[in-house]
């Protein structure tokens, strides 16, 4: 099932297929904002999570991937991160970049800004 032109929600599944939970259709509005300026696909590495498979990869507790709010696209090379940080922070307050992937989200109970992991 689509979320959008080129979202569809298994994109966004925990990746243990519990079933846990829903992606929040603003989150992926704005990613597909994203997606369409760059006009190329985006590899989601992960959208929702239920508790148990968040703990197991060693993730807080207040991960906003547990509410629904956050996504981690992945991306490796410099070129592409840079691409995608040019489009991310017209759309997100809250942005992090790790070395395999940059995570954005809408959590509003948590400071805005661009972290490093």
């Amino acid at each position: 099932m689509y979320l959008t032109e080129h979202c569809n929600r298994q994109q966004f599944d925990c990746p243990c297929v519990c079933g846990s939970g829903t992606i929040m259709q603003n989150i992926v509005l704005k990613l597909e904002e994203g997606r369409v300026a760059i006009n190329r696909p985006m590899n989601i590495n992960s959208g929702i999570r239920c508790l148990e498979h968040n703990r197991s990869i060693g993730s807080s507790d207040t991960s906003s991937h547990i509410k629904g709010i956050a996504v981690d696209v992945g991306c490796t090379f410099m070129s592409d991160r840079l691409e995608l940080m040019s489009e991310f922070v017209k759309h997100f307050k809250r942005i992090g970049i790790h070395k395999e992937f940059i995570h954005v989200d809408i959590d509003i109970d948590k400071r805005n800004g661009i972290f490093v992991y």
